[in-house]
């Protein structure tokens, strides 16, 4: 089978990354952390799990977002504060995908594991982008939840130890509702009403 190159976006940035992604007939949206080393021509262990996974869940096609852009092989090492320009542009980037028919997007893998709360800013991102694709018509999965109650991340360490051989991994539909409301930052009273959820 011919798979079509991997879009990068930027292409050559250390520092940043948007978009990474293959365009197929049918496509998964992916919102894992931050990225880490992979490129246009090479995966590191979380894509080369998403690819895997996605194809062995029906799709051909995905493109990965993140809670933050910023490029870290650690976490932890995320700056401290956000940088607002960036995550806007993240949020307006993703949408223009959602929006965009030639992904085709309605359906949605949530990754980010535990280490979101290695910095308030990524709670609050993903408060944020998941209020923005409300107005859309999508589903939400995850592949299982920490015992934190966050989505798993899809990195080699985590999925092996925990979960399992990736030719056996499913997505799950994830409960967006009840997930949404536990980022719900304070003295906010916005709840999750995407048209599609059935209580």
């Amino acid at each position: 089978m011919n798979q079509k190159p991997i879009i990068c976006i930027p292409e050559n940035d250390p520092k940043i990354r948007y978009i990474l992604g293959r365009k197929g007939f049918n496509n998964l949206l992916v919102i894992a952390l931050n990225p880490s080393t992979a490129t246009a021509v090479k995966h590191d262990g979380t894509t080369d799990n998403i690819d895997k996974i996605a194809a062995v869940n029906g799709y051909d096609g995905w493109v990965l977002f993140n809670l933050s852009p910023q490029r870290t092989q650690y976490p932890h090492l995320l700056d401290v504060e956000p940088n607002d320009t960036c995550f806007a542009e993240n949020r307006n980037l993703m949408e223009a995908v959602v929006m965009n028919e030639e992904w085709g997007i309605s359906n949605i893998w949530l990754a980010w594991g535990n280490n979101i709360i290695e910095r308030n800013y990524l709670k609050e991102q993903a408060y944020s982008m998941l209020d923005r694709l409300q107005k859309y018509d999508l589903k939400y999965w995850h592949i299982k939840n920490t015992l934190k109650g966050h989505p798993y991340h899809p990195a080699k360490q985590p999925i092996n130890r925990y979960i399992g051989p990736v030719a056996t991994i499913r997505l799950l539909p994830l409960e967006i509702k009840a997930y949404f409301r536990s980022l719900k930052p304070l003295g906010l009273d916005r709840d999750f009403t995407i048209r599609t959820m059935k209580e």
